[in-house]
């Protein structure tokens, strides 16, 4: 029975209760039971089910994605209270995990670390990952907590894993050519796709190809004023594998992306000048175009054969390549005597970001004896990133300016990582235990480059060990509860440990960002404890969490001052001692009968500068999501209330953001065992509303139109397997 979002939450977290201790003659057959068993890697890097993790992870698997119509990074955790996603469609998004977003959450896609994009919006949030083809998707994972104790820097505040299809997500058994093809729009975004999929499996060897393609717009606001930009986007997906005998396997995978966005306007060449017309600043043409893409190739080898070393061996290396190329351009028809100024001229503002990342993955488990496995692996990455933006403008044939500036210096980062872990079953399989520990070694180096005072950009050379100590136990066969403390780590990036930026948005209004020299890694302890249980046909979870931060990175204001009637602010990355982020997690399912069944789950967080009493601007409101099901044998629907509590925890001088309530309506219909229809309307009732993950840290007289959700929207895809 399919359950959106909240409603895997809600069940697959809670009932872990079918884990050690339990027999499944005891308990009853449902979809609770069912969901449970999900494979996850990400709460031990080995393939493992749902009910045997202790901490919290979510999972949206491709049956989801399709049924929710969802077609872009960010809708996937639409329906989870805990988990918001920055930006949207055609730009720069991260996930934000319990509070904390940005490159301190994770990203890993197929097992390999995602690179970064550029242009996201936010403070410590510049950095935007969003190559994510939604169709090609198995399932996603998103563990809560600090992780580092397995993957090492960046996961201070939780992961994601993304998984894709393989050729046998599209073969039947005994089948050697399969696929589908699938064909959709969302007025959401004005978007209409298309992909199709080939399977084949000859003797040992088995091949997947998947080609999509999108053309659409950025998505929409309520009031739909602004004019939006064209995105384009294309993905091709290649993965092969080869069985060498029963237990082991090479395989190889090449993953390409592109996305084109086009639009009408270039805000961030032509912001100085918008207050300007009245002096005779006329801004006669503008527009802007984004090129972004990125190349990532892997070859594995994988066996499960039972030797003396290990009875699972991954070992894998692979190479990630990102380009991005943004280029705006304007023409000014300037009659401004008072400034001495008649001309006509042309700009262009060219940005140009890359990252190479290349590395070397291992993953081991070897069974010691009936209650003790043992984990091990090493993992050696290297990433090389450059930002360069080129400012050039001409009047009448003549360049008057022509500027080459980076905007922090190209950056070689080595990172290195041992570790091991332990599951270790006591009491008749009732108690698991898991111990954790790795040690990374990590190396950032600006290739010498000078800041404008002719000193040395500051190398890192940087050592850390990571813990993690999980418990599980079995009280009964319908009541599980567990416990897990978790340690993490953050070198400060390189955008923001060697930025030096100065900038004037506004005529009035001048900001510079100056280098820190001595900023140090940000550390974190997550605690979490849960308790999960199985009534009958009820199910529920709740979880309490405690996340504090040390040397957490943010900005500062350093200096202002006022000069003939322009403001002039200087901010550094600073760190700061302490960060609490706290809170809790409550859902349950309950299933009236086999066909009909209803849930609900709602999200709760606070957290704070310790030294200052501020709020951080990265937490929700309470808010969570509550709907009913029904399924018969052919086709399903779901109404879904998304719902949020007025964010009032905000520092002085911010805006306060109302709450909201909206409800979706979502229909899958199997036209035959070969066609498949889903439909989604959402926000059927056309509220006005802002999520304030989109609008936290703005003015309390911000105009909150500009960050409206979109109002009443369909979405539609049809799908054809053979």
């Amino acid at each position: 029975m399919f359950k959106p979002v909240p409603a895997l939450v809600a069940v697959a977290v809670s009932t872990v209760l079918f884990s050690s201790g339990a027999k499944a003659d005891d308990l009853p057959i449902n979809d609770a039971a069912q969901q449970m068993e999900v494979l996850v890697i990400s709460g031990t890097r080995t393939e493992k089910p749902l009910k045997d993790v202790a901490g919290s992870i979510s999972v949206v698997t491709a049956e989801e994605i399709e049924r929710q119509v969802a077609t872009d990074m960010s809708q996937l955790f639409k329906y989870d209270p805990s988990i918001q996603v920055t930006g949207g469609i055609g730009g720069a998004q991260n996930i934000v995990v319990r509070g904390m977003g940005s490159d301190r959450i994770l990203m890993i896609k197929d097992g390999m670390r995602m690179n970064e994009g550029y242009g996201a919006d936010g403070l410590n949030d510049i950095v935007g990952r969003g190559f994510i083809e939604t169709d090609t998707l198995k399932q996603v994972e998103v563990a809560k907590g600090a992780a580092s104790s397995l993957y090492g820097s960046d996961a201070l505040g939780g992961i994601v894993v993304f998984t894709t299809k393989d050729a046998s997500d599209y073969l039947e058994e005994g089948e050697t050519v399969g696929g589908n093809i699938k064909v959709g729009y969302s007025d959401l975004s004005s978007q209409a796709n298309v992909s199709g999929t080939l399977a084949l499996k000859t003797g040992d060897f088995e091949q997947m190809l998947n080609a999509s393609y999108r053309d659409g717009e950025e998505e929409k606001r309520y009031n739909e004023a602004q004019s939006p930009f064209k995105v384009e986007s294309s993905s091709v997906l290649y993965k092969a594998k080869y069985h060498l005998n029963d237990t082991d396997f090479l395989s190889f995978s090449a993953d390409l992306w592109r996305q084109t966005r086009k639009g009408e306007s270039a805000d961030g060449l032509l912001a100085y000048f918008r207050g300007l017309e009245e002096y005779g600043y006329n801004i006669e043409e503008e527009n802007s175009t984004s090129e972004k893409s990125t190349d990532a190739f892997k070859l594995e080898y994988r066996s499960e054969a039972n030797t003396a070393m290990y009875d699972y061996l991954s070992v894998a290396v692979y190479s990630n390549s990102t380009n991005q190329d943004d280029e705006e351009y304007a023409f000014l028809d300037i009659n401004a005597p008072m400034f001495g100024v008649i001309e006509k001229r042309d700009m262009w503002k060219t940005g140009y970001f890359e990252q190479q990342t290349t590395g070397f993955l291992s993953n081991a488990t070897k069974e010691i004896n009936d209650w003790n496995t043992i984990g091990y692996g090493l993992d050696v990455e290297s990433s090389t990133s450059s930002r360069t933006v080129v400012e050039y403008r001409e009047v009448e044939g003549s360049p008057t300016k022509d500027v080459t500036t980076d905007k922090f210096p190209k950056t070689d980062v080595f990172r290195a990582g041992l570790f091991v872990n332990d599951e270790m079953k006591f009491l008749d399989d009732r108690l698991t235990v898991t111990p954790g520990v790795r040690f990374d070694m990590y190396k950032m180096d600006p290739n010498g480059a000078l800041k404008t005072d002719g000193e040395e950009f500051k190398k890192f050379d940087e050592n850390h060990t990571s813990f993690n100590l999980g418990a599980l136990y079995s009280i009964s066969n319908y009541l599980t509860a567990y416990a897990q403390f978790g340690q993490g780590f953050k070198v400060p990036s390189y955008d923001l440990a060697y930025i030096e930026h100065t900038n004037s948005p506004t005529s009035d209004y001048t900001y510079t960002i100056v280098p820190s020299d001595d900023l140090a890694p940000e550390e974190s302890n997550s605690y979490e404890i849960g308790l999960r249980g199985h009534v009958g046909d009820m199910a529920f979870t709740s979880a309490i969490f405690y996340n504090d931060y040390t040397n957490f990175l943010t900005t500062e204001l350093v200096s202002t001052e006022t000069i003939d009637g322009v403001r002039y602010e200087t901010y550094q990355y600073n760190n700061i001692d302490s960060v609490t982020i706290k809170g809790a997690e409550v859902g349950l399912t309950y299933y009236i009968g086999d066909e009909l069944s209803i849930f609900a789950n709602a999200a709760y967080q606070d957290g704070k500068n310790d030294n200052t009493g501020d709020y951080i601007t990265s937490i929700s409101p309470l808010s969570g999501t509550a709907g009913v099901t029904y399924e018969s044998e052919s086709w399903s629907s779901d109404l879904v209330m998304n719902w949020a509590d007025r964010m009032t925890k905000v520092n002085e001088g911010d805006a306060e953001v109302a709450g909201y309530a909206v409800v979706d309506w979502l229909l899958n219909y199997d036209i035959s065992d070969n066609f498949r229809l889903n439909l989604a309307v959402n926000n059927i009732f056309d509220t006005e509303y802002v999520r304030y993950s989109n609008a936290s840290g703005h003015a309390e007289d911000f105009d909150m139109s500009q960050v409206t959700e979109a109002g009443r929207t369909f979405a539609a895809s049809l799908s054809y397997k053979f």
